[in-house]
């Protein structure tokens, strides 16, 4: 989980607290824990990783002045664009996504300066998937003639990167610098590379890698700051610019945005104001909190964490999220935020009408009993989350089916369910060379799978890969399972894109084909980087049952 550390004498004005007494207090209503405090600084740790804004002291300083205060105006006095960046087509296949604006008013002090880089650094490795999906870029406003251009440019072109003693081309700046050894790997097979210029020529950055030393060094001091936001991920870049943007107006700054020309003449001002709209019934959140709801004052209770527009009606509640915020995609998550205003301990306890003896579901005991006969068989079982990326499933691993999409999802690298286990494995696989061979690798989890094309069902599946091994290697593990459970195991051949041909076949489970199984394609492999044959298999876990 992100944690920051944060100067006590610039956190607490910002917090509006005259000391720490209800510090505690107060981060656990932000879904995060005192990590730490001495005289001079304060260590947090963040639970939440759907809330990137509350990985800057800006966010939590804003959250525990809400919690007090009640709702504030975000981004409302933003100046219309007087600058505008303008983004070459070259960058499709790259890097084509920029957000950005400017902030002028509020004169960097030492404090705000480490803030900066702070939210730079957490934002991008966190939430911008390592400057992958989103990179940040500060530079000293005055020091810029618009407009901004973001091309690409040849591995060869020459600026002095920052922290560096000499210039440096872009290639060895890859090559030989720590940050860049670090980022390589995002611009690897690209002919060109990502390029911030403006328009004397006068190289701003290197995107997402290093700033030009002599256009982005931002020192205390400077009184205007021009911040841009780069990466491949729209919604992930534009939010990040969003939530950078509503930390410097809580410093004091003026925002004024910026308009992005996109090829072909598209274009976009950012930042951008997301005003994401909840609603939520009485009844529903009176089930939630075992009292009724007409008795709350839900309008103040969503105004503590900082919703606008709050329509409170006869038989439900609307109301907007703060634009920092993208994270609200139910009614429940609603009226969690009522729950956390109110306050967890502030919820009176009920004990339960009706005692019942718990027990341990069905699906669960069957997955007990054939994880021990895998752990049994030498197998290491590996657990990943059910929201993957439609790269890993289709592109990667080549599943016929495609995945179920999210239609608003955080990022891209969590955009669909998964309908397959196989990719988790191989991922871990692919990060996993270095190990001794053999692997053997399973994982028990949920799909969701298209039916008719028009529904989705749920199951529990199971899968195992073994890396360095062949058919046979994966097929006697199968054989394993089954014999031991008293089922009859079978085999049909059967052509399937992830594995090579010749090499794969149907799974029958007494007669009934239930799964696939197969030596994977060296195209699959090599698009993971494996560099060893795998085989693996996959089937439903009710499949086993007896």
């Amino acid at each position: 989980m992100p944690k920051i550390e944060i100067p006590l004498k610039d956190f607490l004005p910002l917090a509006e607290l005259e000391n720490t007494d209800n510090l505690e207090s107060l981060l656990e209503s932000l879904k995060a824990e005192l990590d730490g405090l001495s005289r001079d600084t304060v260590k947090i740790e963040l639970n939440d990783t759907n809330r990137p804004d509350l990985w800057t002291s800006e966010g939590v300083a804003r959250g525990i002045r809400c919690l007090k205060n009640g709702a504030e105006p975000h981004l409302k006095s933003m100046k219309d664009p007087v600058h505008h960046i303008e983004v070459d087509d070259s960058l499709a296949e790259i890097r084509p996504y920029i957000a950005a604006f400017t902030a002028t008013g509020w004169v960097v002090d030492d404090a705000g300066l480490e803030s900066l880089i702070t939210a730079q650094e957490k934002i991008a490795s966190g939430f911008g998937k390592e400057r992958k999906t989103a990179a940040i870029g500060f530079y000293p406003l005055d020091r810029i003639s618009f407009p901004v251009s973001y091309s690409t440019s040849s591995p060869d072109t020459v600026f002095h990167p920052l922290g560096e003693e000499t210039a440096m081309t872009l290639h060895d700046v890859l090559l030989h610098t720590e940050t860049g050894q670090k980022y390589a790997e995002i611009l690897s097979g690209f002919r060109k590379f990502p390029l911030l210029t403006d328009t004397t020529g006068a190289v701003l950055s290197f995107p997402p890698v290093l700033n030009s030393s002599t256009t982005g060094r931002v020192t205390s001091g400077d009184s205007g700051l021009f911040c841009e936001v780069t990466g491949t991920d729209w919604h992930t870049v534009n939010l990040t610019a969003t939530i950078l943007a509503c930390n410097l107006e809580d410093r004091g700054a003026v925002i004024s945005r910026v308009e992005i020309i996109y090829p072909g003449g598209k274009t976009t001002v950012t930042p951008v104001i997301y005003s994401d709209t909840l609603t939520a019934a009485f009844d529903e959140i009176s089930e939630i909190l075992g009292e009724d709801a007409g008795e709350l004052d839900i309008r103040a209770l969503l105004s503590k964490m900082d919703y606008s527009e709050i329509d409170v009606g006869e038989n439900s509640v609307t109301a907007v999220m703060p634009p920092y915020r993208r994270d609200g995609i139910h009614p429940r998550d609603l009226m969690e935020d009522i729950v956390i205003a109110i306050g967890l301990n502030n919820i009176k306890p009920v004990l339960p009408s009706d005692y019942t003896v718990g027990s341990a579901a069905p699906v669960e005991i069957l997955a007990r009993s054939v994880k021990a006969l895998l752990v049994g068989a030498g197998c290491e079982e590996v657990m990943r989350p059910v929201l993957t990326s439609f790269e890993k499933i289709s592109t990667l691993t080549r599943t016929p089916e495609p995945p179920v999409k999210i239609s608003n999802p955080m990022t891209a690298e969590y955009g669909v369910v998964s309908n397959t286990l196989l990719p988790a494995l191989l991922e871990v696989e692919s990060s996993s060379g270095h190990a001794a061979f053999p692997h053997r690798l399973f994982t028990v989890g949920e799909v969701l799978r298209r039916t008719d094309g028009r529904f989705c069902t749920t199951e529990v599946n199971l899968a195992v890969t073994a890396g360095d091994s062949d058919f046979g290697s994966v097929h006697s593990i199968l054989g394993i399972i089954c014999h031991l459970r008293g089922l009859a195991l079978s085999l049909r051949p059967v052509d399937d894109p992830r594995f090579i041909p010749g090499r794969s076949a149907a799974v029958l489970i007494n007669g009934e084909e239930k799964g696939i199984l197969g030596e994977f394609h060296p195209g699959v492999l090599e698009a993971w980087g494996i560099t060893v044959p795998v085989a693996g298999f996959e089937l439903p876990l009710e499949s086993l049952k007896v």
